[in-house]
Order: C-alpha cells, then sequence, then structure tokens
C-alpha cells in the first residue's frame, strides 16, 4: 500500500476524479474515500459496486459506506443482507436503512447485530417489539436503556429474569408494583428510591421487614415514609443506618425518637441532631447521652473527635433544645470553634449566659460615647435587674450586636412588638428576620407577616410557630415555604393525634 497514495486519498483539495482513480487502486485507499464527508452519492454507489464484487480485503469499505450519509437506502438494504456481520452490524444504525432490512436484521443471527439495531436512534415499532423480545439479554438490555423506549416494551420487561434489566425498568417507573417485590435487592432499592411517600404508604409494613438493610433504611426515610406505626417499628431495627434514618425522620413518634436519643450509634445521634422536628424531651436527652458518652473527652472513638464535635454544634443550633440543655451542652466545650454570634441568633440560650455572649463578643469595638454609656450600663444590670429588663436594655441599645437579643424568647414581647413597630428599624433586615424565629414574638406581628407574604421563610424556623401562622403560609402560592409549612402542619396533626403535641 502506498503511503503517498493513503495520504493524497485524505487530502481536503484532491478532486473527485482522483479519489475515484485512487478508489479503485486497493481497499485501503477505498476506504479512505468511502469515509470523506461530501462524497456524492454516485461515487459512494461506484464504490459499493466495487467493493460487493470483491473479497473479505473491501469489508472495511463496505463498514465505511454502510455508515455513510451518502449511501442510498437501496444500497444499504443490500449491505444490510450482506455476509459479513460487521458489514449488517453497522448498516442496522444508519438513519436511511429501509423498514423491511430492518426487521430482517431483528431476526439476524448475530446478537451483535442485534444489539446495535436496538440501540439505533429511531427504531420502529414492530421492530421494537421483536427486540424487546429477543433471546439475548444483551439485546433486551440495550432495549429498555434507549432514550426512546416505549413504556409498552418496558412494561413487557418488568419480569425479564435477568435482573438488570428490571432494575432499569424499574428505575424508568414502568414495572408496576411488581418490582417492590423483584427477588434481586437492588430493584428493590431502585422501587422505594423512586416513589414517594403516599405511593408506598400501602407497602410499608413489608419494606419495614425487608431483608435488605437498604430497602429498609430507604423505607425509614421522610421522603418515602410519613406513618409514624411503621417508623416506631424501624427505629427499633438492629442495623444502625436504618435507625439513623427513622431518627431523622420527622414523623417518627415521640416516644422512638427519645428513645433513640440514648442510642450507642453516633450515626443515629447525629441524624436526631439534625431532625428540625426533635422536640425538646428528645433533645434534653440527647445531651444527657452526650455528656454521658462524650463529656470527659476519653469516651470519643479515635477518629470520630470532628463527628462528635459536629453533634455538639448541631445541638447547641437546634431552635428547640431546651435553655437547661444548652447550658449543660456549652460547659462541656465539646465545640472548640463555638461562636457566641450564632448563639445569639438561638432563641433558648438562659438570659445570663447570652448576655454575657453579647458583652464579651462587642467589648472590643464599642466606641462612641453613646455605646460606651450603653455598654457599662448593661453590663452592671446583668448583676442587678431582671433578665428580662437586662435583654430589654440590650434591643433598644445602640450596639448593634447587643441588639440581637431580639431573637432571644426571653426578651419580653412587648419590647419585640416595639422593636418591629419602630420605623428606625424598618432597615434592620437580619434584627427582624431573628424576631421571625422568636417563639416570644407576638402572633399578630407573625400573623401580618404571613398573610403579607414576607419573612415566611424565617418564621419555618421558630419552634413554636402558631399554628394560625403557619396556616398562613400554608395558604399561600404553590412556593417551598407553603410546602413546608404543609408539612409542618401534617407532623403537629400526627403527633397531636398520637403522642405529645410539636
Amino acid at each position: 500500500m502506498d503511503i503517498d497514495d493513503l495520504a493524497e486519498a485524505w487530502r481536503p483539495a484532491t478532486s473527485l476524479l482522483r479519489l475515484r482513480e485512487l478508489a479503485a487502486q486497493a481497499p485501503g485507499p477505498a476506504r479512505i474515500v468511502a469515509s470523506r464527508i461530501g462524497l456524492p452519492a454516485e461515487q459512494a454507489d461506484e464504490l459499493a459496486v466495487r467493493a460487493l464484487e470483491s473479497g473479505p480485503d473491501w469489508f472495511g469499505v463496505l463498514r465505511a459506506l454502510a455508515a455513510h450519509p451518502a449511501t442510498s437506502a437501496e444500497r444499504l438494504a443490500e449491505l444490510a443482507a450482506h455476509t459479513e456481520e460487521s458489514v449488517r452490524r453497522v448498516a442496522a444504525v444508519h438513519r436511511a436503512t429501509p423498514k423491511p432490512a430492518l426487521k430482517a436484521l431483528a431476526r439476524d443471527r448475530s446478537a451483535a447485530v442485534r444489539r446495535a439495531l436496538a440501540g439505533r436512534e429511531q427504531l420502529p415499532r414492530k421492530v421494537a417489539a421483536l427486540l424487546a423480545g429477543d433471546a439475548c439479554a444483551e439485546v433486551r438490555l440495550t432495549m429498555v436503556r434507549r432514550v426512546g423506549a416505549r413504556p409498552e416494551h418496558l412494561r413487557a420487561l418488568a419480569a425479564d429474569p435477568d435482573a438488570r434489566i428490571r432494575r432499569v425498568v424499574a428505575a424508568l417507573g414502568h414495572a408496576g408494583d411488581t418490582d417492590l417485590t423483584d427477588p434481586d435487592p437492588e430493584v428493590r432499592r431502585t422501587a422505594v428510591h423512586k416513589r414517594s411517600a403516599p405511593e408506598l404508604t400501602l407497602w410499608l409494613d413489608r419494606l419495614a421487614q425487608d431483608p435488605d438493610t437498604q430497602v429498609r433504611e430507604l423505607a425509614a426515610q421522610r421522603y418515602h415514609n410519613r406513618t409514624p406505626g411503621v417508623l416506631a417499628r424501624l427505629a427499633a431495627d438492629p442495623e444502625p443506618c436504618v435507625r439513623a434514618a427513622a431518627a431523622a425522620n420527622a414523623f417518627t413518634p415521640v416516644p422512638q425518637l427519645t428513645e433513640l436519643a440514648a442510642d450507642p450509634s453516633l450515626a443515629v445521634l447525629v441524624a436526631i441532631s439534625q431532625n428540625t422536628m426533635a422536640p425538646p424531651e428528645t433533645l434534653a436527652r440527647l445531651v444527657d447521652t452526650i455528656t454521658c458518652s462524650f463529656g470527659d473527652g476519653e469516651g470519643i472513638p479515635q477518629g470520630q473527635e470532628e463527628d462528635v464535635q459536629r453533634l455538639a454544634y448541631a445541638v447547641l443550633e437546634h431552635p428547640a433544645t431546651p435553655p437547661a440543655s444548652l447550658r449543660a451542652l456549652h460547659a462541656l466545650d465539646l465545640w472548640p470553634y463555638f461562636h457566641p454570634g450564632n448563639a445569639m441568633a438561638q432563641p433558648n440560650w438562659p438570659p445570663d449566659l447570652l448576655v454575657g455572649f453579647g458583652l464579651t463578643y462587642c467589648a472590643a469595638t464599642v466606641s462612641g460615647k453613646e455605646e460606651i454609656e450603653s455598654f457599662a450600663t448593661i453590663d452592671d444590670a446583668q448583676h442587678t435587674e431582671p433578665p428580662g429588663d437586662v435583654l430589654a436594655a440590650m434591643v433598644r441599645s445602640p450596639i448593634y450586636y447587643l441588639r440581637r437579643a431580639v431573637g432571644n424568647r426571653h426578651t419580653p414581647p412587648q419590647v419585640l412588638a416595639e422593636f418591629v413597630r419602630d420605623p428606625a428599624r424598618a432597615e434592620d433586615t437580619s434584627l427582624l428576620d431573628a424576631v421571625a424565629k422568636n417563639p416570644a414574638t407576638p402572633v399578630e406581628i407573625l400573623l401580618a407577616w404571613a398573610e403579607a407574604g414576607v419573612r415566611q421563610y424565617d418564621m419555618l424556623k421558630n419552634p413554636a410557630l402558631p399554628e394560625p401562622v403557619l396556616a398562613a403560609i400554608a395558604a399561600g402560592t404553590d412556593t417551598s415555604d407553603a410546602a413546608q409549612a404543609r408539612w409542618l402542619l401534617e407532623v403537629r396533626a400526627l403527633r397531636a393525634g398520637t403522642e405529645t403535641p410539636c
């Protein structure tokens, strides 16, 4: 084979006449010519005739022509019936191959040809039906993975003997309910993962007893399960990951959540700390567990120091952690990067600690006569005045950082109302957001904000948001805030009927 001839066959400037001469010399240059973009249909047909009349050395030319846009439908039909498998395989995916030829290829003796056909961009319905019932699992697998796979074909393959095919059908949501009882655990996992809580309601009892740990774990997650009775069973599962999923689920009954707060698994404890609907009694027990297990620092498993720190931090940040528990956890000093600014935004901190946080944090930044006098007055008052009066003085202080006391539930409600109604505070957006999260904020203020569609995101972080306010948010337009409010109402309704109110 002449290297110069091959190079000339590739060269864009080579004339059509010269290309015809090169293609007639040997299969090497002919294959290159047959691959060129812009090859005229007449020349492609000439090449096909020559290649079809020649031996196996020219099969590469036929493959190139079977993939070329210039090859005619008539010639593609001939190539689709060629004795060489590789030629038929390429012809099977060409857009212009005629339907009769495609139907014949669907019965081709070569599974590789049928698989190539199953993966083509456009597939006639009758041809697809033939391939969906193909004896080769690889062909059927290619069929279900098609972007344009038809629902009726997918449903027909829902009970396929090959688990790989059933997994794809389950992932695409065309298995009916057979995927929930499939013998393959991965199919069942996919089935649970694809469904929402309402779709799984009738199956939860069975799923909670599934032999596969991951299926039970998925069945315990909030998106899939809002049934307290089943969650109570999953909360007692022998596997920590399943118990952790139940601990993170807001619909798990409070008695079981509180029991899980003493779980030996750190993952379960972390899950409770991140459950936004964990009630005060659960969090109080969680702090007791942290104190007993990690309080001296020696009970922390090697390599899990950061996990314990994150657990402590999450409980310190949780809006429902009781004041006494916050005091006890803070005293342990498990979180070395504790920031008093975060405490100022959390509603439940004991007043004396909150005042101390505020004064300590801003002491170095106080400037000007007015701020210095305010700081000194509050510093003196913390030793002599009632906590509510000290917090009120902080809210009225010219020192911005001290005004963050508006987020603490021990601040008198009338002081919070005064702050909200003061026109001078209209620009204090972050402080007004803190008021929205405060359980002590008067309901009429919260309701007015809810009806006006403002500060809803922050109000939903209020651990004791009055139900009329929650209902007003839930009745709004279909936003994420409205959906969150409806979810909170659902949790509260369940708890009101089966256990202590939220």
